[in-house]
């Protein structure tokens, strides 16, 4: 896999300096003021604990490998790489994690920062307890726990941690993951790291994941909450992809372990949940014709009942736009008492 990355340039750590224990491995592609303020947050904590730090630049254009070389003099042990072309979050992902030499690699995505003393934290329960995951919380708003739990099933920890690892920051894992894996089978997309974790946890004996409990990652402050890359293609990533990815883990994890991962990352995210499948419909991007589409993904991924998303697909967009902000279930009983459908979709709704 790394021997495929095209590269046009590539920057590495200084010979003199020891493998460390920890990377931080940042994929990034044409965000240079989210990344800065990444990078922010994390050298400076790196430099002071012997800390790897790798960046791989997706081909950007908005002057990021200028600002990379800028931060290449200032702390020389950084790794840093350049693709000539995009060639995907996958492969930027993981050509960053294989070129990286430490033992566990912490994925984290640009648009994040670490919280002081989040290095640290992880560094420590590294050395005190050698897990073969650590999961963490993302403040503000999103977490697994609020304790410190060990999971040594991993069955378990896919239905209770599993919607959570999507997020790129979440977990701390080996390095080996990544390789073992590659051998096995290709990665996801859209979730190499989900699929790395699990499938790597699958063929331990007895592995041990601990959720930390503490919040060690946030938002960056000038990155748009309500702005993600996935705009405009939610139910494809949320509902296909996400669907693909989780049911693509080993046999290790039954079907129904799946599918409660599959839901579960609706029920706690919201993105698929009623309230959200009304904003999809305001945006255009909910339809009827999607639904039929895409029934099998989308009937595991979305957490509001089927027929609830059939009515929110034929509502008139522009109702919505104007009522989304509303309790979701009393828009919907409005919309339900108001809509009739085309006498053939009225057909096929009964027939499902």
């Amino acid at each position: 896999m790394a021997e495929t990355v095209e590269l046009a340039r590539k920057m590495d750590e200084t010979a003199g300096r020891a493998i460390p224990l920890l990377a931080i491995c940042i994929p990034t592609h044409n965000r240079r003021k989210a990344l800065e303020e990444c990078l922010e947050s994390v050298l400076p904590q790196a430099e002071a604990l012997g800390v790897g730090v790798c960046v791989s630049d997706n081909g950007s254009s908005d002057g990021t490998w200028q600002v990379l070389e800028t931060l290449k003099l200032q702390y020389p042990w950084m790794q840093i790489m350049s693709h000539t072309r995009d060639i995907g979050f996958r492969e930027n992902l993981t050509g960053a994690v294989l070129s990286s030499r430490a033992h566990y690699v912490w994925p984290i995505g640009d648009k994040l920062a670490l919280m002081p003393g989040a290095l640290e934290f992880v560094v420590a329960e590294l050395d005190r307890l050698h897990p073969d995951a650590v999961v963490v919380n993302y403040y503000p708003g999103r977490g697994v726990s609020t304790v410190e739990k060990v999971y040594s099933a991993p069955q378990i920890c896919l239905t209770e941690l599993g919607w959570h690892t999507d997020l790129l920051g979440s977990t701390v894992l080996p390095r080996q993951a990544f390789v073992d894996v590659l051998h096995v089978q290709p990665l996801s997309r859209d979730f190499p790291q989900v699929v790395a974790l699990f499938s790597y946890l699958a063929s331990l004996r007895a592995p041990q994941v601990v959720a930390a409990g503490r919040a060690l990652i946030q938002g960056g402050k000038g990155v748009d909450p309500g702005t993600h890359y996935w705009d405009g293609s939610a139910l494809r990533l949320w509902g296909r992809n996400w669907y693909d990815a989780v049911m693509s883990l080993p046999a290790l994890y039954s079907t129904n372990d799946k599918l409660k991962m599959v839901r579960s990352h609706s029920k706690r995210a919201g993105l698929l949940d009623l309230k959200g499948l009304m904003r999809l419909r305001a945006q255009g991007e909910l339809t009827l014709q999607r639904l039929n589409a895409e029934q099998v993904p989308l009937r595991a991924a979305i957490s509001a009942p089927w027929w609830s998303a059939m009515i929110v697909s034929v509502a008139p967009r522009w109702i919505l736009r104007a009522v989304v902000s509303v309790h979701p279930r009393l828009v919907l009983r409005a919309i339900r008492d108001s809509v009739r459908l085309p006498r053939g979709q009225q057909a096929h709704w009964r027939a499902h």
